[in-house]
């Protein structure tokens, strides 16, 4: 479902006599409160956890010779790993690579932290460009017009329906409907976990 289709859903949910908006845009009252919602569930659901396997992403980037700094997409929340090469670097805290390389060097990196605004950084400058990849979690994203869609698994669409279906019971004092909403939300919102977070590994036998 799109943006449009997601708030539709929920005045169908909802129980009101009317058939939703025929805009997200422009809306105002209780059509705005409807896209707001359903809004305001999408983010908060992208912002539940900063793994969630739709928003794992990979990209490249050059890092130019004399350079140690690479600025990656405001898109990227988090980077997971990075390689030059083919060969995986090794993540520091950034604390501990600040107080590590006072001076960078020329060289290949082999150490790369992450800056508090976002910037990575190497332990080395190489003396021609390297082609960086990184794998990443990206930001949590808004819905603006009609055809915007959440970028998690199409089957799970309605946990966002659920979750503004809540707000809708709570503002309009509808405990059966809250009920009913925590229930559906809940159900779903466990079905994602399992589909969409890496499988926690049982430790190995001590030897």
């Amino acid at each position: 479902m799109n943006y449009l289709e997601l708030c539709q859903r929920l005045v169908r949910e909802t129980g009101i006599a009317d058939s939703g908006p025929t805009s997200v845009e422009g809306q105002t009252g209780d059509m705005k409160r409807i896209t707001d919602w359903v809004n305001d569930a999408w983010v908060q659901l992208q912002s539940m956890r900063a793994d969630w396997g739709w928003m794992w992403g990979s990209g490249t980037s050059t890092l130019s010779s004399g350079s140690h700094l690479i600025t990656l997409s405001s898109t990227v929340e988090s980077v997971k790993r990075v390689t030059v090469g083919g060969a995986f670097l090794q993540r520091a805290d950034y604390d501990e690579f600040a107080n590590a390389y006072r001076v960078i060097s020329d060289g290949i990196p082999s150490v790369f932290a992450v800056r508090p605004d976002g910037v990575l950084i190497f332990n080395a400058e190489p003396t021609s460009d390297l082609t960086v990849s990184y794998e990443y979690y990206s930001r949590p994203t808004s819905m603006a017009v009609n055809n915007d869609a959440p970028s998690m698994p199409p089957r799970y669409h309605m946990i966002i329906v659920y979750s503004a279906l809540r707000e809708y019971a709570l503002f309009d004092v509808a405990p059966e409907l809250e009920k009913k909403a925590f229930i559906a939300y809940e159900s779903l919102l466990a079905d994602l976990e399992r589909d969409q977070l890496a499988a926690i590994q049982a430790a190995g036998a001590l030897a």
